[in-house]
């Protein structure tokens, strides 16, 4: 039975129950937008739905991009509501039983922007009381958003915010309960100051402001296969002939009787399949003795050249602000290209929108300076500029922006174009809109 909400709000679907309160997914009609509504059951006492109603309102106070707006909230004969912006209906507890857990700069940017959000309602003298992976609204191209206000609270201060936060980054990075193991321990490319970092705020030693001062300052060089996922249409054809040579190598070792070397294969670069580099391979033997070797020609490094630069919008009017374009490479980090200002979420309205660069030479690095905090993207190349549902795209990062610059280890790839397919926008005054002031290649 739906709970009696007012007729402005239609209930589309039930989602569950976080403990005691019950979750839809709605259509606010009067403004024709999804929310999530969260209703106390029928069965919670008075002063349940009295405590619950406090929170939430008290939660309004606040504004983040890391913080689940609250729209509305109320008590009506049968029940008491809130209602907070929709973005998506995934929890960071979902992802991790689901085994979709989020690549590790992304999980770390918005780690320091959930420290951001938590340290805002502390200043608006809010706590949240009931913080873990579940109070975590993470769906998949959004940023990760405090959420669950109103929760049962299992703590009263800013200081058990902290620590339940903290405990929850860590166990997100480990899958572990806190304390079990270093997360620096297990994943490699993480820096030790993690460590410390969560334990001091585990310890009570750091406010919500420092933790994300201190996150924000990590450094991080994501290793490239963290940055792009291989396709396997190129990456199969050289795994066979990898597999085709290994076949070689073994029946010319195992029937081969005579005293010539035996055949010597060039190791192949894939990145599964390289030999360890304290590996020594065997210089290969001339073709025939006293014959000399054939100077091996060394190819040069095509230069990275950017030769052009494409607003593709082919879900919408066909054009993004064309006649900024240029600013995104003339060295000003003052001036911008920006989308047009929507006035609901992007998602609501399309799939995304972006811009196309067209580049000769194999750069290594994409390097985005400016763009706006909270946008999810996705950064796909193809030999030429194709239909968004193209298969002949392939994707090499997805993830949401942070406060800093954008660094994007690149695959090896030949020339082509790279396209930046916005897939969310941060809010903007009484809109939604992404600005980016920079982009640069780099070999």
């Amino acid at each position: 039975m739906s709970p009696p909400i007012p007729r402005r709000y239609r209930l589309e679907v039930r989602l569950g129950r976080d403990e005691d309160v019950e979750e839809w997914f709605a259509t606010d009609l009067e403004l024709d937008r999804p929310v999530l509504i969260r209703v106390i059951g029928p069965e919670a006492t008075r002063a349940r739905g009295r405590s619950f109603l406090a929170a939430v309102q008290r939660a309004s106070r606040a504004s983040h991009t890391h913080v689940a707006a609250v729209f509305a909230a109320d008590k009506v004969p049968g029940t008491t509501y809130a209602v907070t912006e929709w973005v998506g209906g995934t929890t960071l507890a979902d992802r991790a039983g689901a085994g979709d857990g989020p690549p590790l700069a992304e999980l770390l940017t918005n780690a320091c922007g959930l420290a951001e959000g938590l340290s805002v309602l502390h200043g608006a003298g809010v706590t949240h009381g009931a913080i873990d992976a579940g109070a975590v609204l993470y769906s998949r191209g959004q940023p990760a958003k405090l959420g669950g206000f109103g929760r049962l609270p299992r703590g009263t201060s800013p200081e058990d915010d902290v620590r339940a936060l903290a405990g929850t980054l860590e166990t997100a990075l480990t899958g572990q309960p806190p304390g079990a193991m270093a997360p620096s321990e297990l994943i490699h490319s993480l820096s030790p100051s993690v460590d410390d970092i969560l334990r001091s705020a585990r310890a009570d030693e750091i406010d919500a402001r420092q933790l994300a001062d201190r996150l924000r300052a990590v450094p991080y060089s994501p290793p490239v296969s963290a940055s792009f996922r291989w396709s396997w249409r190129r990456l199969l054809p050289a795994a066979l002939l990898a597999l085709a040579a290994a076949v070689l190598v073994w029946a010319g070792s195992a029937v081969d009787t005579s005293p010539t070397p035996p055949l010597q294969v060039a190791a192949l670069p894939l990145p599964t399949l390289a030999a360890p580099p304290d590996e020594e391979t065997p210089p290969a033997p001339a073709s025939s003795p006293g014959e000399e070797a054939p100077e091996q020609v060394v190819p040069e490094n095509e230069p990275v050249v950017l030769l052009q630069v494409l607003d593709f919008d082919p879900l919408g009017d066909g054009e993004e602000h064309p006649g900024r374009l240029t600013l995104l490479t003339d060295g000003d980090l003052n001036t911008e290209w920006r989308t047009e200002r929507y006035f609901d979420p992007l998602p609501l309205l399309k799939e995304g929108v972006g811009v196309a660069f067209e580049v000769s030479g194999s750069p290594a690095l994409l390097e985005l300076t400016g763009l706006s905090e909270g946008t999810a993207f996705r950064l796909m190349w193809a030999e030429s500029l194709l239909g968004v549902d193209d298969p002949g795209w392939e994707v090499i990062a997805e993830q949401q922006a942070g406060a800093a610059t954008l660094r994007l280890p690149l695959p090896e790839v030949r020339s082509g174009v790279w396209l930046l397919w916005l897939t969310d926008l941060p809010p903007e005054g009484d809109g939604y809109r992404t600005r980016l002031a920079e982009v640069s290649f780099h070999s």
